[in-house]
């Protein structure tokens, strides 16, 4: 019996070929704004949902985590609906996410550096860097628009990144 994996190597390479393209637009395409790019997120979201409620059909016969995929599929369908119907509290609520994460970051590595100063010399660099987080997250929050674009980006290099791993994987899947 072919391993499933193996078997749907295809969703895997499609998956893969959509964040790529999504990537490339995110970075190149000098007219998409971040309102645009979370619609697309929104259509990746949902395409991708579509593919493993596909992958989990096909796998439940044989694989014991098709439930796993299942509902990775719902979540991803809902999210991209809600992200499609009203993007800009899709991307508000996106830029206010990761700025709140960068302070919290960066307040967790301060207190690591602050406690590893009794065990490492130049903790200083860690602390620079945990000051340099907050300063991330604070610039996220007081200037939104340059937050939207940068998230933009740093989206664009994630995707293009995500992309080429999910077809080399598709291909060694392919192979074996």
């Amino acid at each position: 019996m072919p391993n499933f994996y193996s078997a749907y190597w295809w969703i895997f390479l499609l998956r893969g070929i959509f964040a790529l393209i999504l990537g490339v637009l995110a970075i190149f395409w000098p007219g998409a704004t971040f309102t645009t790019l979370v619609v697309f997120l929104g259509a990746y979201l949902f395409i991708a949902g579509i593919f493993a409620i596909a992958g989990a059909f096909a796998a439940r016969k044989s694989s014991e985590n098709w439930g796993v995929f299942l509902l990775s599929g719902i979540v991803g369908i809902v999210l991209g609906v809600l992200t499609i119907i009203n993007p800009f509290a899709t991307g508000a609520a996106l830029i206010y996410l990761v700025a709140f994460w960068a302070i919290i970051a960066g307040l967790f590595e301060l207190v690591i550096a602050i406690r590893l100063r009794k065990v490492i010399t130049g903790e200083g660099w860690y602390i620079l860097g945990g000051v340099l987080t907050i300063l991330f997250g604070i610039m996220l929050i007081s200037k939104p628009v340059a937050a939207a674009i940068t998230l933009t980006w740093i989206f664009g290099f994630y995707a293009i990144v995500s992309g080429i791993m999910l077809i080399s994987l598709s291909l060694r899947l392919r192979k074996g």
